[in-house]
């Protein structure tokens, strides 16, 4: 039985405290060979707990077992000690004979396994956030982005706000283990919140992406991100399309001469960088906002009096080459933002950053409030609808469905469209923007031109 007490720890204390020297206590048990239980008490008045045992050896070794405290809060009680010493005895006893060593290997052993099993945890969790929902519509977006796809960011809202923010379970779930009733879910509260067109965007979406998550294991040429979900199918494609054909509401929207009129004389007054782009795009035929945005000045000829457009829309793995004449109007405006940006990253920049398609909505928004405030609009009219004005009126001066379709870089589709006609109908489209801009000269002045020349093969 071991003769160290909590009194005699405390007279060591007392003794190391007068002799200022420290005082070493052990315990008196007659067995050999089973190790002891030692106190250092020193004159700080501290004492700490030693086992000591012969090393293989021969020599006298001692493994610090801790601070002593009566109460074991602020360190180590008396029988917590004599308790650790009884297990180091028995382990002594049992053929561990240097114990620094055998304890040494056990905590690199524990160390590991901690180690391996944070791995494997963080791993785990790793695999799971990489084969999640999210993570595949993240990776959808990075392919549209690699593109150059100017959905992307429309397509990243889109997920973000209705599937990985309004369904977090959804979202942390393997993809792989998505169904076509969670697929429902989501699209069904869209529906009930009266967003059945946000919904059919979403399903497109959505099919999209797994589809190309599923070829990605067969196609190198898909984003990194979108590898190594393992599906085995597409839960998406259980829901029918048709079903969401009642919220596709066809936009009919198109400004009439008198409207404008008032449109372009309202553009007219503000002479602003936004207005020019506006009107750009208006002589132009109705050029896509976000195509013309993204002009460099070297996508400019000025002797040939043509830009290069890069049009990515749609499917396509690479842009469409977009050659557009300029009219007399379109390169007045282009050739003053050429001698004003000729030297910046973009045609069309504020400090270096290019204009965003918000602004310039922004402004026929303004102009529209103004028009129909005043009573020169029907109703309120938006951005994309200046489109839709340009090519209904070019079909009405009789230009035909192909030269439109050159002429503002329409869906081109098909074996011959893609390698066997590579007429570029540059001609063709000088003239007629030559016409449409002095449509839109008689539009704004009122009078009729005696030598506009009328186009034939209407056949829209």
């Amino acid at each position: 039985m071991s003769n160290l007490t909590d009194r005699t720890v405390q007279k060591a204390i007392r003794d190391a405290k007068a002799a200022g020297a420290d005082v070493w206590v052990t315990d008196a048990a007659k067995s050999r060979g089973v190790g002891r239980l030692r106190v250092r008490a020193n004159a700080n008045g501290r004492a700490a707990f030693y086992f000591r045992y012969t090393s293989p050896d021969g020599k006298q070794a001692q493994l610090p077992l801790g601070i002593y405290d009566s109460d074991g809060k602020a360190g180590l009680a008396l029988r917590d000690a004599t308790a650790r010493a009884g297990e180091l005895s028995r382990l002594y006893q049992d053929g561990h004979r240097d114990l620094h060593a055998y304890l040494a290997h056990q905590e690199a052993e524990q160390a590991a396994a901690i180690k391996a099993a944070r791995h494997a945890r963080e791993e785990a969790e790793r695999q799971a956030a990489s084969g999640s929902l999210e993570a595949l519509c993240n990776g959808y977006v990075a392919h549209l982005e690699r593109l150059g796809k100017t959905s992307a960011g429309a397509v990243r809202s889109l997920f973000r706000k209705n599937v990985i923010v309004a369904f977090p379970h959804l979202a942390a779930t393997r993809a792989r283990h998505i169904t076509h009733k969670d697929v429902n879910l989501v699209l069904s509260t869209l529906i009930v919140g009266s967003k059945g067109r946000t919904a059919g965007k979403l399903r497109s979406y959505l099919r999209a992406a797994y589809t190309l998550a599923l070829d990605a294991e067969y196609d190198p040429t898909v984003h990194p991100d979108l590898h190594g979900f393992n599906l085995e199918a597409n839960p998406v494609a259980a829901i029918p399309a048709k079903a969401f054909k009642r919220y596709n509401r066809a936009l009919k929207r198109t400004l009439n001469e008198s409207e404008l009129r008032a449109f372009m004389l309202a553009l007219d007054q503000q002479q602003s960088l936004y207005s020019d782009i506006v009107t750009l795009a208006l002589f132009l035929g109705g050029q896509r906002l976000a195509q013309l945005l993204r002009l460099r000045p070297a996508d400019v000829d000025p002797d040939g009096r043509t830009i290069v457009l890069l049009d990515p829309k749609g499917k396509r793995q690479t842009p469409y080459v977009h050659v557009v004449p300029l009219n007399e109007k379109a390169f007045g405006i282009v050739k003053r933002m050429l001698a004003t940006n000729g030297s910046k990253a973009f045609l069309f920049a504020l400090h270096e950053v290019a204009v965003r398609p918000e602004k310039l909505s922004a402004v026929v928004a303004e102009i529209s409030t103004a028009m129909v405030k005043d009573k020169t609009a029907r109703e309120p009219f938006q951005l994309r609808d200046i489109r839709r004005t340009c090519e209904t009126m070019l079909a009405g001066m009789g230009i035909s469905r192909d030269v439109r379709a050159q002429l503002l870089s329409h869906g081109f589709a098909g074996i011959q469209s893609e390698h066997y006609d590579m007429h570029e109908y540059l001609d063709e489209k000088r003239v007629a923007l030559n016409a449409w801009a002095a449509k839109l000269d008689e539009i704004a002045t009122g009078k009729a031109r005696s030598n506009v020349v009328p186009l034939l093969h209407a056949d829209a």
